[in-house]
């Protein structure tokens, strides 16, 4: 059995002003780095072989404040990024929303209908995330790893852990700094905790 503390990394600038960041390369903000150590301190797990991290640097910062904790390096999986989201990176969500009504609200009603100018479907994100998590958990048997991702990158892995449908991804609340806990054992998922951020409270 490969257990994965799969975790959101923390709050950058773009996610304050409610920016759509994808493939963007966005540093975490001081409340982002503060938040990777409040899970580092009060992680509800101490036995870590292994931290993947998604190789953009806001996910990065986070696994390298919890590789501190747990002696370990970071290894960095370009299969993990966040979803590319095309001529749609760095504009407001508002913005979008008015600019294209009919076209914008499917990013939300119909995730899975949805393809931005330039950018992956969600479909596409999923199948490039599940390969590199399946390669990860395949080189992980029996050990427990940490995988820091991105909001719609782990809304697309606890759907194919849970078979749900894409259309239904925006139903699973993932905030910054979220920690999730899965089990992968012949072949199938189980999902033990989903989105907690007890830990940022946790003083």
């Amino acid at each position: 059995m490969t257990k994965i503390f799969l975790i959101r990394h923390g709050e950058t600038e773009w996610n304050k002003i409610g920016k759509l960041q994808g493939s963007s390369d966005i540093k975490l903000l001081p409340e982002g780095i503060q938040q990777a150590h409040l899970l580092a301190e009060h992680a509800p797990f101490s036995n870590v072989h292994a931290i993947y991290s998604s190789d953009l640097e806001r996910a990065v910062m986070t696994a390298e404040i919890l590789a501190e904790k747990f002696g370990l390096s970071v290894i960095k999986e370009r299969g993990l990024r966040e979803t590319s989201f095309g001529e749609w990176e760095g504009r407001f969500l508002s913005d979008l929303a008015k600019e294209n009504p009919k076209g914008f609200e499917k990013f939300f009603t119909r995730p899975d209908k949805v393809q931005p100018p330039n950018g992956e479907t969600f479909l596409q994100s999923q199948a490039r995330i599940m390969n590199a998590l399946d390669e990860i958990i395949a080189d992980n048997d029996d050990k427990s790893i940490i995988v820091v991702s991105h909001g719609a990158a782990i809304r697309l892995i606890l759907c194919a852990a849970l078979v749900i449908p894409l259309r239904k991804m925006w139903a699973i609340g993932q905030y910054n700094m979220a920690l999730n806990v899965l089990t992968f054992s012949e072949g199938n998922f189980s999902v033990e905790l989903m989105n907690s951020t007890l830990h940022l409270y946790n003083f």
